[in-house]
């Protein structure tokens, strides 16, 4: 309910003890000057290294105060509650905002202009004796607690978290469990030059056949006839040669609302992993199967479920809530979650440290471009927006999948060509996208040849999916209020200078140009390119992407926690 400017006067003078020695005649002028603005929970309030504009009031709610630390990670210093103010130490030393401030829970905040609180707050004697108060307080919480001390003073080794450091020396299996596939990485926090990685392809089906590349070169063998049991245990195998394995990650593709972090996995855990499976039906089941069989395997050491879906649990309501009745999201759980969250994730920090800047100075559009593909608006390194829904199914054109489409063409299918809901499932999963418009295939490279000879299908299907890009760039600039780099990561995306010229042709207005030569030149497999002009506002990246890493980081944090 919007309040009066007579109780927000009331509660200035009743529930603020700065405000409790102000006349009436005063906190009119406050409240007249003064706009009250709601935040639903994990919208930003204030964001890190920006001019201040207001003096804040937290009228209602929690508000949670945080720094990006060493290592990349959101480190909370305090929490501030309703009564509270904030802006104080910016206001009156002219420095940019040093913290962040989130909404925890959904908050009322009355901002007062700069002008105001100079004109008015300033010149109360008492007020400013109460302000040095509360920055002296507050500095002394800070003091007192080392870790947090040197994280809001940007102090550390490891801005960025790259490094791959535990409590103690870890040997790390990193295991991915597709449908049909199983990749895997090792690495040893000792010698970070060790590369031992390896996949095995076409599981379950004619010609199963295993690689690994390890410190001997690599080795490659048919394993006929094998399950993913047979492919997880040739594995095991292959890896008797290397330091013994002490953490494994594994790969989990939806973690609900439950599991916003790395988690260390229990029979409990499973037992709630196996409750989410009806929200991703293909990929779940095989990553929890994975996860069983890995844990007989490899009993006696720790083994950790890192979530693709956990990077946008920051996500705030009114961009995970769909238009429907709100009783099937408290029932069903049926929103926005978000996937590829690890490579997102990492190539903002990649770009970031590419740049010379942290994470939390930045607004980044982040284009994971594959045989799957998703967007990410990440605001000051927090994702607020995803192109990816409820399922990795909606938002761009992808290999096979359709991405956005009218719900209503789903029950007209339904009705006029008699479709099952399992026909559905694999017509918007397996038959769409790239494949469906083009009648040619689902891998972009082909598409591009296509296009090349003048197949229309083709050229159509290339134009669809670019444009698709960069609608999403347009909303998400929109949406952050502004954009300082965007990031091309994935096959696509560091592979096809093409895909990225189409995809941002246009943009120039606002200040994204492309530098042709240098797109062309990209070696995205490689290394980070900037592929943008020297004139251009907005940095244009390609970064490759390395989710295993993230994923490896991921599990010795959640072992540390």
């Amino acid at each position: 309910m919007i309040k009066t400017k007579q109780e927000i006067v009331r509660q200035l003078k009743s529930d603020i003890p700065l405000f409790a020695k102000f006349s009436e005649e005063l906190l009119d002028k406050l409240a007249n000057s003064s706009r009250i603005v709601s935040f639903e929970p994990n919208e930003s309030i204030v964001h890190y290294g920006t001019e201040a504009t207001h003096f804040g009031v937290i009228l209602t709610g929690m508000v949670m105060v945080s720094v990006i630390a060493d290592g990349g990670t959101r480190l909370e210093l305090g929490r501030l509650e309703a009564g509270s103010t904030f802006g104080e130490l910016a206001l009156t030393t002219g420095e940019k905002t040093q913290a962040e401030l989130i909404a925890e829970t959904r908050c009322e905040v009355l901002l007062i202009p700069v002008s105001v609180f100079q004109s008015i707050i300033v010149a109360e004697p008492q007020a400013m004796q109460h302000i040095s108060r509360t920055i002296s307080g507050r500095s002394r919480i800070l003091a007192a607690d080392p870790a947090k001390s040197a994280a809001a003073l940007r102090q550390g080794d490891d801005p960025y978290g790259f490094k791959l450091k535990g409590e103690r020396p870890e040997h790390i299996l990193v295991v991915n469990c597709g449908s049909s596939s199983l990749k895997y990485t090792f690495y040893d926090t000792e010698d970070e030059g060790r590369h031992v990685r390896g996949q095995v392809e076409r599981i379950g089906l004619e010609g199963t056949c295993h690689v690994h590349r390890g410190s001997k070169g690599e080795v490659k063998r048919e394993l006929p006839g094998s399950g993913f049991a047979g492919a997880l245990a040739a594995m095991v195998e292959a890896l008797r040669g290397e330091p013994e394995v002490s953490v494994v990650a594994h790969r989990v593709v939806h973690g609900g609302e439950r599991f916003t972090e790395a988690t260390l996995i229990t029979d409990d855990v499973l037992t709630q992993l196996d409750a989410l499976s009806p929200l991703a039906p293909l990929h779940n089941p095989v990553n929890i199967a994975g996860i069983r069989e890995m844990r007989g395997l490899l009993p006696a050491v720790p083994h950790v479920a890192v979530f693709d879906t956990a990077f946008h649990h920051t996500l705030p309501s009114y961009a995970y809530l769909y238009g429907l009745p709100y009783e099937f999201y408290e029932k069903q759980g049926v929103r926005r979650y978000g996937f590829h969250g690890m490579s997102h994730s990492y190539v903002c920090l990649r770009a970031a440290q590419f740049l010379g800047r942290r994470t939390n100075e930045l607004e980044i559009v982040s284009c994971h471009l594959g045989n799957g593909s998703s967007l990410c608006a990440v605001d000051h390194g927090r994702s607020v927006d995803t192109t990816m829904g409820f399922t990795p199914v909606e938002g761009l054109i992808m290999g096979t999948r359709c991405g956005d489409v009218d719900a209503g063409v789903i029950t007209f299918l339904e009705r006029t060509a008699g479709l099952t809901v399992q026909q559905v499932d694999e017509l918007i999963n397996k038959k769409s996208g790239l494949l469906g418009l083009s009648g040619i295939s689902s891998d972009m490279r082909e598409i591009l040849r296509a296009a090349e000879a003048g197949e229309a299908r083709a050229m159509v299907a290339l134009k669809a999916y670019c444009y698709r890009i960069r609608k999403y760039i347009g909303a998400y600039i929109a949406a952050m209020g502004g954009l300082d780099v965007v990031v091309f990561t994935g096959g696509v995306g560091q592979g096809s200078a093409m895909v990225r010229l189409l995809s941002l042709q246009g943009l120039d207005y606002m200040g994204i140009r492309l530098d042709e030569q240098h797109n062309r030149d990209a070696r995205g497999f490689d290394e980070v390119c900037r592929v943008s002009t020297n004139d251009s506002k907005v940095t244009v990246l390609v970064v490759p992407t390395d989710e295993e890493r993230m994923m490896a980081r991921e599990a010795l944090r959640a072992l540390r926690r």
